[in-house]
């Protein structure tokens, strides 16, 4: 669901970083919200003031993660920025074990290890190509990322939608100081009603409601899906080839996630067996 996002928001004509983010934030903010209707009935409001700080913290972490992703496709290629957001597991285990306590497996830091490798040999391609700036926000957003999901795995589904929810609003309600809405012309509004109504929220409670039935380490497998099929889309459609450095980088990253995420499986398995 989520691979076309990268496509979508290069499809766009006119509409500028903070155009994008206002409609794309604003659309998917609503949708969260008409989904917390639905659950809630007249206790929404009571949901959104039950999320605590670290639902708080993850409200802001998510906002700041949203729009550097935007910034990041507008600013260096659809290829280099899902490569390099493809690292945010590794990240997560990184902050989890800082904010968390939670232990890192010797397979895990060796894998964070390659992981980074692979970014660098994307930045090192980036310096002086023009898309630098875009790399380090699509890192900068990996990050965020991370952090957002170790803060919605303390607190889980309580937190989760109210968070994607108040993001949403909360990204359209900065952005709309910078952003031009009534300029955008109804190619790209349609465009960002698609992306922001249906893609994005879809994409985000699939995958955070899949961890209730596969482990995570199988779920971020997954997500690796994006990270191969969205510039995919975008060489097929407009023609954007992914540099040499990127697909180098990509394989290093993907093979560190996978090679890790597989053992993890393999190890549970042997567990479950015994």
């Amino acid at each position: 669901m989520i691979s076309p996002d990268g496509l979508f928001m290069r499809l766009l004509s006119d509409a500028g970083t903070w155009d994008a983010i206002f409609y794309r934030s604003l659309f998917a903010g609503t949708t969260f919200a008409m989904v917390l209707l639905w659950q809630h009935r007249a206790q929404t409001l009571n949901v959104f003031f039950k999320i605590g700080k670290r639902g708080v913290l993850a409200v802001m972490a998510l906002t700041a993660s949203n729009m550097g992703f935007v910034a990041a496709i507008t600013h260096t290629t659809v290829a280099n920025t899902l490569v390099i957001l493809a690292i945010m597991p590794l990240f997560s285990a990184v902050l989890g074990w800082i904010i968390l306590g939670e232990k890192v497996a010797s397979r895990t830091r060796w894998a964070i290890l390659a992981g980074f490798f692979g970014v660098v040999i994307i930045f090192a391609d980036s310096l002086g190509g023009g898309t630098l700036t875009g790399d380090v926000l699509a890192l900068l957003t990996a990050i965020l990322q991370a952090l957002t999901l170790v803060l919605l795995r303390v607190d889980g589904e309580r937190v989760m939608v109210p968070a994607f929810c108040l993001s949403g609003f909360l990204a359209a309600a900065i952005s709309f100081g910078f952003a031009e809405p009534a300029g955008v012309p109804m190619h790209d509004i349609a465009l960002l009603v698609v992306l922001g109504f249906f893609i994005v929220p879809t994409a985000f409670l699939l995958f955070f409601s899949s961890v209730r039935y596969i482990p995570a380490a199988e779920a971020s497998l997954m997500v690796l899906l994006e990270t191969v099929l969205g510039p995919i889309w975008v060489w097929l459609v407009i023609g954007e080839v992914p540099t040499l450095a990127a697909a180098m980088g990509g394989i290093v990253i993907i093979g560190a996630i996978a090679g890790n995420s597989i053992v993890a499986l393999r190890i549970k398995a042997d567990i479950a067996v015994s």
